[in-house]
């Protein structure tokens, strides 16, 4: 009896064993078999190349649920249909509960949040493990202690608007002793991963301190959102990734900021007031429309354990960055050997696409693309305007720090101070003009480039003073020669160089080295080479930024002449403001030099 039971054991074993073996095999090969791996791309563990899941590309949901085979009968498809009643709520479903004015919500699941709210607060504390997605239809919320919405614990949380409707959050100025023991500081705060998504409309007005906060990933990808916030319009810790929606931004500091990187792949943003407009250590815009009014720099490249701030650089090489995000590899540049250690990564500017315009009326001592490290420009259309006054520099990179500015595709027209002015490295393979004069140009006035037959290539009725520009276009060669006007005074140039410098204007820049009178100080030597290109699955080639966002007073400044607000700070005319392209002899030549 024994024996047999030893026999049977034994088979089973080796029974077990080939099993497992099976298993490995196909575990290890089971893709290329020919069958579908299916994985969580929302998780936080997860690791992907592309910057937008399904999910958060997914502002549909609700009309798939309320149409698809999950909808319950007597249930109806919501996990728990919320209609909030003022100082409370009626609750249809599971997963929810009221308590002291504010609505809880427990589970993972779809909810679906209407009505008005006056004093209380959503906030979603759930397992870690909980996927929640919340469906604004309608919704009106206040809260006089802390957030209008706060995310304690989920794994991640998408927040819809409904198509066709208009929800509001605000807070107040004063947070009460729990909310700021936990650390919130804006009309929304979240621990834990956050898309907003859908088509609707929200309002967010900020009385504390930041409009939305984000301790991990903040995804955008698409409604019409109108952000008031006291400080930071948005401000995240570990990425900001942007493309679809219409933003309007007003802040008293900066209108994006994030610890670690900014990615715009589309929509638009106008930001009408801030301090600076978008900051962190890497910024990447693939396309869409963004207009900056800003006091001080336009984009910011900061931080990086080399540059004296207290976060680590974004990795230029990927993965290997203890700063970057899970979900992107880093983008940028790096040392010539394209390593990513540490003590190598150096903050970016990267723009590839889209339309850019910067307008600094006020400033002394700013920039309008401002990088601790690189600029990097290969495509897109840039329009940079800062007053003739101090050393505002329209493009500035920190060349002290191992940077370079570098230009390899794209329109540029880009005017600033004279007094710290710098061109683009003669590593670029655009070729580029840094022209400086020092009797400097009044607002309003036209600069222009034209081939020796006339045709105007790229011209723009700058709207600040300016004694220095900057102009890179595709239709530019080495040694031809062309026109270079401001206003009525022109200038033949032959450009003997890739980066070329003229004007009479002495001490100005060439990518970040000194270059008196055209002449290139720089000493010669390996440069750092340009990261190369990356593929993110496609997201290169975003489809076009929809139309500038129509929101009330901010829009209606377009058709409003300059004024100074009671700061003195001119302000915006709008999502075009100052942006009156001469119109060329040329048609063509000018399209095709604006979209680079």
């Amino acid at each position: 009896m024994m024996t047999k039971q030893r026999h049977f054991l034994d088979k089973l074993s080796v029974l077990i064993l080939l099993c497992s073996l099976v298993s490995t095999v196909l575990f290890m090969n089971g893709e290329a078999l020919g069958m579908q791996k299916i994985v969580d791309e929302d998780a936080e563990t997860y690791v992907s190349s592309d910057y937008f899941t399904a999910s958060d590309l997914n502002g549909s949901w609700a009309d798939n649920l309320l149409s698809g085979s999950s909808a319950r009968v007597g249930q109806g498809a919501f996990t728990a249909d919320i209609t909030l009643t003022g100082d409370g709520a009626v609750i249809s479903g599971n997963g929810a509960y009221v308590n002291d004015g504010s609505v809880f919500i427990t589970g993972g699941g779809y909810y679906r949040i209407s009505g008005t709210l006056t004093n209380g607060s959503i906030i979603v504390d759930a397992y870690s493990s909980s996927k929640v997605w919340i469906l604004l239809d309608g919704a009106d919320i206040s809260c006089s202690d802390g957030p209008a919405l706060q995310v304690l614990q989920a794994e991640k949380v998408f927040l819809t608007l409904e198509e066709g409707t208009v929800n509001s959050l605000s807070d107040s100025q004063n947070y009460s002793d729990d909310a700021l023991s936990d650390g919130a500081g804006g009309v929304i705060y979240a621990h834990d991963d956050l898309t907003i998504n859908g088509s609707g409309s929200l309002v967010i007005n900020g009385a504390y301190k930041h409009g939305i906060e984000a301790n991990d990933e903040l995804v955008i990808t698409g409604g019409n959102i109108t952000i008031s916030a006291v400080s930071d319009g948005i401000h995240a810790n570990d990425s900001v990734r942007i493309t679809d929606a219409e933003i309007t931004i007003d802040a008293g500091d900066d209108a994006v900021c994030c610890d670690t990187e900014i990615i715009f792949a589309g929509g638009t943003l106008l930001v009408g007031n801030c301090y600076e407009g978008l900051e962190a250590p890497q910024i990447l815009v693939l396309d869409g429309e963004i207009t900056i009014y800003p006091e001080d720099d336009g984009m910011n490249a900061n931080g990086g354990s080399s540059f004296g701030f207290g976060f680590p650089a974004f990795s230029a090489g990927g993965s290997g960055s203890t700063g970057s995000s899970d979900n992107t590899d880093g983008f940028g540049n790096s040392d010539s050997s394209g390593s990513s250690d540490e003590e190598d990564q150096i903050p970016c500017i990267d723009i590839r696409g889209g339309t850019i315009t910067i307008i600094n009326e006020t400033a002394r001592d700013a920039d309008g693309l401002d990088s601790n490290g690189d600029v990097l420009i290969s495509g897109g259309t840039i329009r940079i305007s800062m007053v003739n006054s101090g050393s505002n520099c329209a493009i500035d990179c920190g060349s002290e720090s191992g940077g370079v500015c570098v230009i390899t595709g794209g329109n540029v027209i880009a005017c600033g101070s004279s007094q710290m002015a710098e061109g683009f490295d003669s590593s670029s393979t655009q070729c580029s003009v840094l022209y400086n004069t020092n009797s400097g140009a009044e607002a309003g006035t036209v600069f222009s480039v034209k081939d020796t037959e006339g045709n105007i290539l790229a011209s723009w009725e700058v709207p600040c003073s300016f004694s220095s520009v900057n102009v890179s276009i595709p239709e530019l060669t080495q040694g031809e020669t062309y026109t270079v006007a401001i206003g009525d005074s022109e200038e033949e140039i032959t450009l003997d160089e890739v980066s070329a410098s003229y004007g009479d204007a002495g001490g100005a820049m060439s990518g970040g080295a000194m270059n008196w009178g055209g002449m290139n100080k720089r000493e010669s030597g390996e440069r750092p080479a340009m990261h190369e290109s990356f593929d993110k699955s496609g997201t290169d080639e975003m489809p076009e930024g929809s139309a500038p966002p129509e929101i009330g007073e901010m829009q209606e400044r377009a058709d409003e002449p300059e004024s100074a607000d009671s700061s003195g700070h001119g302000r915006g005319q709008g999502m075009n403001s100052g942006l009156k392209e001469t119109s060329p002899q040329d048609a063509s030549s000018e399209t095709d030099s604006s979209t680079g």
